[in-house]
């Protein structure tokens, strides 16, 4: 929902009241006003400035209806936009176990952000979470790979997202003597990293 009208006996109270509904702040929005009388007071069309406030303002919706006080920060680059989520003491649970708890708040605002921007890119993060998981993906892979050349024998890693599975591919690329595939079915696989000779 990028645009609503509202009336209010003043342009303050319909203004107040379209924030309210849009859980937004008061700089993240453009207004007009579309109609005006002494008996009807003002009717206003209000408006999110951007997608960055769109997406701001349904992850704050979200939050607030699942208990959470957060704080949400917003970086955008070529590949679309990458929001922070920051709470006092909930980071953990919002997370959830092995992230999934953040992968259906990622699933769910993605699908509706999709309806008005199609194109847009948006990554939810909590805490950092993210990008310490890649780090240790990146980590883990680059270990296990040196065992499996040393000693001629597959390991397994634990199950992984298809994104995850990216991150472990890409890092795998660059080490001569490895290679890897999945099993599974599902949302996660795991990946199996072997000697190359022996790769399916």
């Amino acid at each position: 929902m990028r645009e609503i009208e509202v009336k209010g006996q003043t342009e303050e109270e319909a203004l107040n009241e379209a924030l309210n509904t849009l859980k937004a702040e008061r700089e993240e929005v453009n207004y007009e006003r579309i109609s005006e009388s002494d008996d009807n007071g003002v009717a206003l069309r209000v408006s999110f400035k951007g997608p960055e406030e769109t997406v701001k303002a349904l992850i704050r919706y979200f939050l607030g209806e699942l208990g959470f006080k957060a704080s949400v920060r917003i970086k955008r680059d070529s590949r679309g936009l990458y929001m922070n989520i920051k709470t006092k003491r909930s980071d953990r649970l919002l997370i959830g176990k092995h992230g999934e708890t953040l992968f259906a708040l990622q699933y769910l605002i993605s699908r509706i952000v999709r309806r008005d921007y199609p194109t847009l890119s948006v990554l939810i993060d909590v805490g950092g979470y993210r990008l310490r998981r890649q780090n240790y993906l990146r980590r883990k892979a680059e270990a296990v790979a040196r065992i499996v050349v040393e000693t001629g024998k597959e390991m397994a890693m634990d199950p992984l997202t298809e994104k995850e599975r990216r991150i472990v591919e890409e890092v795998l690329k660059d080490i001569a003597g490895v290679t890897c595939y999945a099993i599974g079915t599902g949302h996660k696989q795991n990946v199996i990293i072997v000697p190359s000779h022996e790769g399916k």
